[in-house]
């Protein structure tokens, strides 16, 4: 888990030429964001993104999801959604802790300063909310460098939990 302290003004965000950023639009952008965020954790490990039905229920309309519109920030290449922050004023383990739920760039457009731009976009909203302090949820062997864009966006690691498997093989 990293997180950020928000108790000065963050960094403004350098937004790449020719991408926009804009807060997520009820009724319109459910399905092309949901497909964006299915391209963009095709390779992530564990289990694979959720469903259509699933997701929207579990980040848009189910109880406690929190979902709050203004709070969920898309990248945009002319009417594309090329990469998202999906985030909520509080977080589960803190109601004065911001989340950001999902991060995530569609690989055409990654490593062009769009998830900073992202973050540095969320981290200010955050902040002139005066919510003191954001975090997120990565897998530290991240191959992509999400870890390396946390660290870049002033972010540093809170906690950590290990993973251990053990493979069973019959007759052993």
């Amino acid at each position: 888990m990293m997180r950020i302290e928000l108790d000065t003004t963050p960094a403004a965000p350098n937004v790449p030429g020719g991408i926009g950023i804009r807060t997520f639009e009820p009724g319109v952008d459910e399905g092309p964001l949901h497909a964006a965020l299915v391209e963009a954790f095709a390779e992530h490990w564990g289990e694979p993104f959720p469903g259509f039905d699933q997701w929207r229920h579990e980040e848009i309309e189910g109880e406690g999801s929190g979902f709050d519109p203004s709070l969920w920030f898309l990248a945009v290449d002319r009417d594309e959604i090329v990469g998202a922050a999906c985030c909520r004023a509080s977080s589960p383990r803190s109601e004065d802790t911001a989340e950001v739920s999902d991060l995530a760039v569609r690989e055409p457009w990654r490593r062009r300063g769009i998830g900073l731009a992202l973050l540095r976009t969320a981290f200010g909203e955050f902040h002139r909310r005066g919510i003191p302090r954001a975090e997120l949820g990565v897998d530290a062997e991240n191959v992509s460098g999400a870890t390396r864009l946390y660290e870049r966006a002033g972010m540093h690691a809170a906690f950590s939990w290990e993973f251990w498997e053990k493979e069973l093989r019959q007759g052993a």
